[in-house]
């Protein structure tokens, strides 16, 4: 299965201050442990808005443009384009990007 690249444009103009996009998930293909997507932070977007997310996947991302920053555990990570991150299943998280463009973003979700 393929996805139609017109779901990323990198000149497109997001709306909302983060989007998400799944690609991939249990919903459409046979493998059931992994979830894979798209998402942009626009300038001031924070992920989750409020509180902090935590799952029982392992989650896997890769900058594609821009920067966001990652809070675990109270230390702040800084990612960039071109860098990679991990956040192991149930470390309780949330990213926000406090630059003044946008960060796009692939991520993957991975069942233990």
């Amino acid at each position: 299965m393929m996805i139609e690249n017109n779901y990323v444009k990198s000149d497109k103009k997001y709306e909302l201050p983060c989007e998400l996009v799944t690609f991939f998930d249990k919903t459409n293909t046979p493998n059931n442990k992994v979830t894979f997507g798209y998402a942009v932070f626009n300038p001031g977007a924070r992920s989750p808005e409020e509180g902090l997310s935590c799952h029982e996947q392992d989650e896997y991302s890769f900058i594609i443009k821009g920067e966001a920053k990652i809070v675990i555990d109270g230390k702040v990570y800084s990612n960039k384009a071109n860098s990679a991150g991990f956040i192991p299943a149930g470390e309780a998280h949330y990213s926000y990007n406090d630059s003044g463009e946008p960060c796009e973003l692939i991520w993957v979700l991975v069942e233990k």
